[in-house]
């Protein structure tokens, strides 16, 4: 009996010593469980207030913002409304929210409840007795984080879309812009050379206008020589008419010799004389509408008229007249009338039947025998 005694307390002794070496070991293994328990249940909250507890709510923010203008810049849209981007009717601002409310898992106590519990309060197990743990409170913590996690990662892709969009939005803008600076330069230049151009058309219009008035003050003197020529003119009108008097008053005594004439014992002009053929003077002075004009004869013609000593009658005598240089050609003929007080010009006649044009001055005076 005592020997049975005696093994069942060895025995004893050593299942205390096997319990008390299981309990240490299970004792550090419990403490690296807790420890695990908290750090994963300290890390879990942690993680989860990294991400935003709601999505952010939409709102078109297009009226507030400028949208930009795509029409092209030609005159034909310069008095126009342009046509405008859409960019900001899908531009998602509220995603450049910065301090969003975070996410905290509402129950931190439900990460140290793995399993379902049941109606007895114990874990409870699926039918191949395996413990259940989904749709316990930590996998129904830990699924809200993930859920989370997830929404935030689409936010995140819908960051890296918006992104993308604002790139291209930037680049057409640049693209856009660069042409239109281009263009800018382009009419720079072209307004620098119009303003170049506009000042030298300046310089014109100041040089005309200086000619202008030096023209006016031109036209001013030319007025002053006009009314002077005016008046010499309305003098030599008056001469004109007393020549004219004269004129008539000479016909009449010609037409008084020439009855004369027709009676030499009553002391009339001799009737004819002894004249050469050639060329006898010519036209000083004409008046086509009249009919008459002033011959300036050579020396040799006068003499062959009224002698050496200039004391003979005019006789009379018919001469033709052509253009100086046109021997063949006859512009008329004319009838010598009176002579001039100095003997210098003879007053004829010209004769209307003979004119083929008027006789100007100039014209030769030739006689044919």
């Amino acid at each position: 009996m005592n020997i049975v005694l005696r093994i069942l307390v060895i025995l004893t002794l050593i299942l205390n010593g096997v319990a008390l070496w299981f309990a240490l070991s299970l004792y550090g293994k419990r403490n690296l469980l807790m420890d695990r328990n908290d750090a994963f249940r300290d890390f879990a909250e942690r993680i989860a207030t990294t991400f935003e507890a709601e999505e952010p709510e939409h709102v078109n923010v297009a009226a507030d913002h400028e949208a930009r203008d795509i029409s092209a810049v030609t005159l034909a849209t310069a008095d126009i409304n342009p046509d405008r981007s859409d960019f900001w009717e899908s531009y998602k601002q509220e995603l450049e929210a910065i301090d969003g409310a975070s996410y905290k898992i509402p129950d931190v106590s439900a990460l140290d409840r793995v399993y379902v519990v049941g109606p007895d309060g114990k874990a409870a197990r699926d039918g191949r007795g395996e413990l259940i743990t989904e749709g316990a409170d930590m996998a129904n913590a830990l699924k809200a984080i993930m859920d989370k996690a997830v929404a935030q990662r689409a936010r995140m892709n819908n960051v890296r879309a918006q992104l993308t969009a604002l790139r291209e939005e930037y680049e057409d803008a640049v693209a856009e812009l660069n042409q239109v600076k281009k263009q800018g330069r382009e009419s720079l230049k072209t307004i620098a050379q119009r303003d170049e151009t506009i000042a030298g058309l300046e310089a014109d219009k100041a040089r005309l206008e200086g000619e202008v008035a030096d023209l006016k003050g031109q036209i001013e003197t030319l007025e002053s020589e006009k009314q002077s020529l005016q008046a010499d003119l309305d003098k030599v009108n008056e001469e004109l008419e007393t020549a004219k008097a004269e004129i008539e008053n000479l016909k009449k005594t010609i037409e008084e010799a020439i009855l004369r004439g027709t009676n030499a014992a009553e002391g009339g002009i001799a009737a004819i004389a002894n004249i050469t053929a050639g060329v006898k003077g010519s036209i000083v002075r004409v008046n086509n509408e009249y009919n008459y004009c002033l011959v300036k004869l050579t020396p040799e013609a006068l003499t062959e008229l009224i002698g050496e000593a200039q004391d003979r009658p005019l006789p009379e005598a018919d001469f033709l007249v052509r253009r100086p240089g046109d021997e063949n050609g006859i512009i008329g003929k004319i009838r010598l009338r009176t002579i001039t007080k100095d003997a210098q010009t003879v007053v004829c006649d010209i004769l209307a039947d003979w004119k083929q044009g008027d006789v100007n001055k100039g014209d030769e005076v030739f006689y044919l025998d």
